[in-house]
């Protein structure tokens, strides 16, 4: 009990204030979703005006708070019963994680192999060149969830990945294997029938699959490397938000 109490009291305010603001959200109706202005809040919280509007800006960067000018804040409590969005984490082991799944990540043995025909449709540069090709697995509650293909451009790889279980993010993963710091990626969506992949999932092979193409850049805007995603449609149900 101590534990949790001490955890509790080491918690940023603007975390605190954040939660607060949540769990009033969550039990919004459609209509009535007005938060209290943030003056008030911060007397009501104890807590300076700045925690309060930190707190209400990490709300509004993930799209379950609204700010209107002349009017005021809104929350949105259907935002917050999205499950595994994809437009605020790509963290597919955070995104089962936070689904409620047991999750385990297996990494194969890399090889060191001519382009696939998907990787040079996205990054035609790697042509006449090879690339450290390697599959990952996300198994939810013992279930195969994701298989993902990566095809890393062997001229920026330093150090082989090993194959096994592992627990590192994508992001992290580049940064111990690659000469490049990784930046960000372009994403593609598209569904398909894939007899193979539908098999290791347990499903026929007329199942359509939603697949996810992926390719890495480096801060410069230089391609680093390529990654095809495959989802069990019965386990991943990925969500996303768009703003008007």
């Amino acid at each position: 009990m101590p534990s949790t109490i001490n955890s509790e009291n080491k918690k940023p305010l603007y975390i605190k204030a954040r939660e607060y603001l949540l769990q009033k959200i969550q039990k919004m109706k459609p209509g009535i979703n007005q938060l209290e202005p943030e003056n008030l809040l911060s007397a009501k919280l104890g807590m300076s005006r700045e925690t309060i509007r930190k707190a209400m800006s990490s709300l509004i960067s993930e799209g379950i708070v609204s700010r209107w000018h002349g009017k005021g804040n809104f929350g949105h409590p259907e935002v917050t019963n999205l499950s595994m969005r994809i437009d605020i984490n790509s963290d597919f082991r955070r995104i089962l994680t936070n689904s409620g799944y047991n999750v385990k990540t297996v990494r194969s043995e890399a090889l060191i192999l001519p382009p696939t025909e998907a990787m040079l449709n996205r990054m035609p540069e790697a042509s006449n060149k090879k690339a450290i090709n390697f599959i990952l697995y996300f198994y939810a509650d013992n279930s195969l969830a994701i298989h993902c293909q990566v095809e890393l451009l062997q001229d920026v790889v330093v150090k082989m990945p090993e194959a096994g279980e592992y627990s590192e993010n994508i992001n992290s993963f580049l940064g111990n294997h690659c000469i490049r710091e990784s930046n960000h990626t372009t994403a593609w969506l598209k569904a398909g029938l894939n007899e193979e992949i539908a098999g290791e999932f347990g499903l026929a092979p007329t199942i359509p699959l939603l697949e996810w193409e992926e390719v890495y850049y480096d801060i410069f805007d230089f391609k680093m490397g390529y990654l095809k995603i495959y989802f069990h449609p019965e386990i991943m149900d990925l969500s996303l938000l768009l703003k008007f």
